[in-house]
């Protein structure tokens, strides 16, 4: 197959000029000419190619908790069975491949050790079963989010669920090999090294969020192996503002040698410190994320209970809360990847005040198209890669590259843009 007349989008720039040719899953950049009759072709009009948007961080849609089950809005309950998790993860790729997501890691939280297990191998059985199709390679594994958290840092999380970081622990949870990703605050000091030196050796990914831990805890996890910060800026993010320990969590985010999620839904962050992580940090160091939980893309839930936090979503079904603490204590987002996109677009074009930064410059566009879309998708593969040297080869539009794209068109104008998706490829199969 051939994809002709598109704008690749690319770390340095946008591209014109080039075809991108599919063959076995793979993808290969070769200058425009005419049609070959013998290879199909799909003229994208001047649509934008960007490299498939990658969930790290999402625990569901659609009704669908990834660890919670399928929830039922009649009765009031999750429901859990190996059949309505099957339904469940089919649905779920079906949802979120249509917002542009190539590649997802299911998410966890604080939840009996029992449920995390039971999730896993319905995962396990889900990619087995799907193997041949692309919903089998859509699952690139699970993140564990809640486990190993400090408790004094919740958020939305059961604390009665909360284990001091243990190998045993997570080789309990882990009999799948699925948990690619795991959350291990350095809080607990040497435990926290001594789990993050094991999970890396094993080739996790290990990120920290949910934390109150100092600059020093961060610099000994982080000469352990650790990688990225879970989050950044919710959880909540510990600081320190006095000259003790070097510093909290949020000053060893910004300083130290670490990748930082954030969560672009327009809620969880404001803007304004969005674009003050981005004239502190290197753009490559960002990863967009949604956090979404089960009522993503759905209709008609008001107030739910899971696992003993109740939730409640605001009347404009712009967010989810943790009820008795209200609106300060986001329980996840509704949000989606291209909604992500969008918003992080629209606000690196925008001049802005920041509050650490007297004033932010708009980006030209070309520059924060870039941007977003590495933020959305090259730098997570990035991340995973430089912490444990599993090559997604996705990510960039580049020679020999899984054929994973999204081809979209950009409406609005500066500060207000919308990205409309007009179809996704997963290893080159058109799936929408």
């Amino acid at each position: 197959m051939k994809l002709t007349n598109g704008i690749i989008c690319t770390e340095k720039g946008l591209k014109k000029g080039l075809d991108i040719v599919i063959k076995n899953e793979r993808l290969y950049l070769e200058k425009s000419s005419k049609a070959n009759t013998e290879i199909k072709s799909i003229d994208l009009k001047g649509k934008y190619v960007f490299p498939g948007f990658i969930e790290l961080h999402t625990h569901g849609a659609g009704l669908f908790s990834f660890y919670a089950g399928r929830y039922s809005n009649e009765k009031k309950v999750f429901e859990s069975s190996s059949e309505i998790y099957q339904e469940g993860l089919e649905n779920w790729a079906k949802l979120r491949v249509k917002t542009g997501a190539t590649k997802l890691y299911a998410s966890t939280a604080a939840i009996p050790l029992k449920k995390i297990r039971f999730a896993l191998k319905e995962l396990e059985k889900f990619i087995k079963n799907n193997s041949h199709y692309w919903m089998g390679k859509f699952y690139e594994g699970a993140m564990l989010e809640g486990t190993f958290i400090n408790p004094a840092n919740q958020g939305a999380m059961n604390t009665e669920y909360v284990f001091e970081p243990d190998r045993t622990v997570f080789d309990e949870i882990n009999e799948t090999g699925l948990a690619r990703l795991v959350n291990v605050p350095p809080d607990d000091g040497k435990k926290a090294v001594k789990l993050t030196e094991y999970l890396v050796s094993k080739g996790v990914s290990v990120g920290a969020g949910h934390t109150s831990a100092t600059c020093r805890q961060f610099m000994e996890s982080i000469e352990a192996g650790l990688k990225y910060f879970i989050h950044f800026l919710n959880g909540p993010t510990g600081n320190i503002y006095k000259s003790f320990f070097g510093g909290g969590a949020l000053e060893a985010a910004l300083t130290l040698d670490i990748m930082l999620e954030l969560i672009v839904d327009g809620y969880h962050i404001a803007p304004w410190y969005i674009r003050d992580v981005f004239a502190k940090k290197e753009s490559c160091d960002i990863m967009a994320i949604t956090d979404s939980v089960f009522v993503s893309q759905s209709k008609g839930v008001r107030e739910f209970e899971c696992d003993g936090i109740k939730g409640t979503v605001d009347k404009d079904y712009k967010y989810v809360y943790v009820t008795e603490k209200g609106p300060t204590t986001l329980y996840g987002s509704l949000a989606t990847i291209d909604k992500v996109f969008s918003n992080l677009l629209s606000y690196l074009t925008k001049p802005m005040s920041g509050i650490w930064h007297k004033k932010h410059p708009a980006i030209p566009f070309e520059k924060a198209l870039s941007i977003t879309s590495a933020c959305c998708s090259t730098n997570i593969v990035k991340m995973i890669k430089k912490n444990n040297g599993d090559d997604l080869n996705t990510g960039e539009i580049k020679n020999g590259k899984l054929a994973d794209l999204v081809i979209g068109e950009i409406k609005g104008r500066p500060g207000n843009y919308s990205l409309k998706i007009d179809s996704v490829f997963i290893r080159g199969e058109k799936v929408i």
